[in-house]
């Protein structure tokens, strides 16, 4: 009671700013539970084939863009043509997309949890 005394607070009052108190915490924890939750990578980050994130984005001649590595092994293994457009294509006609790859790196810069998605 000399505590209470000591502040001229009643217990009802203490409790009251207490329970307030923690209404504020969990509604804190609990927004940042739901930006954890909604950890989302755009599709146009990803890459057609591998769908992860690209690291070297290239464009073909139809302007559809891809992943550089996974390009290149689906021209070797599978064919010389583009696998979505099906239109012939070669090694050669791979376009650095560098707008892309600017966006990207700015992207793991803004949300570096991202690198390991």
């Amino acid at each position: 009671s000399g505590i209470n005394a000591e502040y001229g607070e009643d217990p009802a009052e203490l409790e009251s700013k207490y329970t307030n108190h923690l209404d504020t915490l969990n509604k804190m924890f609990a927004e940042l539970d739901d930006r954890r939750k909604k950890r989302d990578v755009p599709d146009y980050l990803c890459g057609k084939i591998s769908f992860e994130i690209m690291k070297d984005p290239v464009t073909t001649p139809s302007g559809v863009t891809y992943e550089r590595a996974n390009l290149e092994e689906h021209l070797q293994r599978v064919g010389h043509f583009d696998p979505l457009t099906r239109e012939p294509l070669k090694r050669e006609k791979l376009i650095p997309n560098l707008a892309m790859k600017e966006v990207i790196e700015d992207f793991l810069e803004k949300n570096p949890w991202a690198e390991y998605y």
